[in-house]
């Protein structure tokens, strides 16, 4: 496991944030029926209610309306946009060499934006985050805006058998982190810390034995998370990829809270794992556990890929009021395997 010393952001801030979930909900208990027992009954226990369902819109379709809107929160131009970085976990509907952030780019008129297209895991709009800290921090960039996007829905990836305790749901979620004050209609959140771990001997949890030759057949294989999973525990113990977790997560919380407790602490914005999931690897590790999470809002769209905290936070935007001071955590976890936390505090 490799890490870096936790460190302070100094002036970054969340100055807006967006997202597009779409109004289709899918009842995880009429989807479950469908499926043969024992999928049933493990769909069943990821203790989801509704995954979000995109039938429509493309990624990059979502990603742009998610990134207008953060942009909107923000009171940012795009032509004031530095950077441009699009995560995602499963496909774009285009040629492979197609690159969605220069399309975004496009789109909103970022004239002078640099645009990147990241493939990181679940964990790649927070990476993102931490690599955005120091890019804009000292230099002449100033702006960043970050999207994650997915959708699953008419594609080879089966959202409900495809992994292990999680079922995922389509959507998009936009940041605009500044260097420079937010706008002043537009409070934002002040980054205070930034901490990420990452254990490479985990990466194996989605990787084939051998690499295997592109074919019309290997394409299904491709999303099949659980088989690489599998392999990988049989060989390793199903102990290594809890043990993993629960240090890495340890780790962030003592970089992020050294005191172990913060009266100023709101939420916690974990992945939007099953539930069983949570309680087991992140609830024990953090202050409230469960009580601080947004499980209410994960259990109704699902596992968005990379895009659950940003999204997550946008739902706080929308539905809580913050005073000055009040602080949040988002902790984001990914294929690789790394992890990352961010502390944030209300201006």
């Amino acid at each position: 496991m490799t890490t870096a010393p936790p460190r302070p952001s100094p002036g970054l801030s969340i100055a807006g944030t967006g997202s597009y979930l779409p109004e289709q909900r899918l009842d995880l208990a009429a989807e479950a029926a469908r499926h043969p027992d024992a999928d049933a009954e493990r769909i069943r226990a990821t203790g989801y209610r509704t995954i979000a369902a995109e039938n429509t819109l493309y990624p990059g379709d979502m990603a742009l309306v998610a990134a207008e809107r953060a942009l909107a929160a923000a009171g940012t131009k795009p032509q004031d946009i530095d950077l441009i970085a699009v995560t995602a976990i499963h496909r774009h509907g285009h040629q492979r060499l197609w690159s969605p952030a220069s399309w975004l780019q496009s789109r909103l008129g970022a004239t002078r934006a640099l645009p990147f297209t990241v493939s990181q895991g679940c964990n790649a709009q927070l990476l993102v985050l931490d690599l955005a800290a120091g890019l804009l921090s000292g230099s002449s960039r100033r702006n960043a805006l970050i999207v994650a996007t997915d959708r699953f829905a008419a594609s080879g990836f089966d959202r409900f058998t495809a992994d292990y305790g999680i079922v995922y749901g389509d959507g998009a979620a936009a940041a605009v982190l500044t260097a420079d004050t937010p706008a002043p209609r537009a409070p934002g959140w002040r980054v205070l810390t930034i901490h990420s771990v990452s254990d490479p001997e985990l990466e194996g949890l989605h990787r084939l034995d051998e690499p295997a030759p592109e074919t019309r057949a290997l394409f299904g294989a491709e999303h099949d998370v659980r088989a690489a999973k599998k392999r990988y525990l049989a060989a390793h113990g199903t102990d290594s990829l809890r043990e993993a977790t629960r240090r890495a997560v340890r780790e962030i919380r003592r970089a992020l809270l050294p005191t172990g407790t913060d009266p100023a602490l709101r939420h916690v914005v974990y992945p939007n794992l099953g539930l069983p999931l949570l309680q087991e690897n992140y609830f024990p590790e953090f202050p409230g556990g469960a009580d601080t999470s947004l499980w209410d809002f994960g259990a109704t769209v699902g596992h968005l890929g990379s895009g659950d905290q940003i999204a997550g936070l946008d739902h706080l935007e929308r539905h809580h009021t913050f005073a000055a001071g009040d602080r949040i955590v988002l902790l984001g976890a990914g294929a690789g395997f790394t992890w990352t936390g961010v502390l944030l505090e209300r201006r």
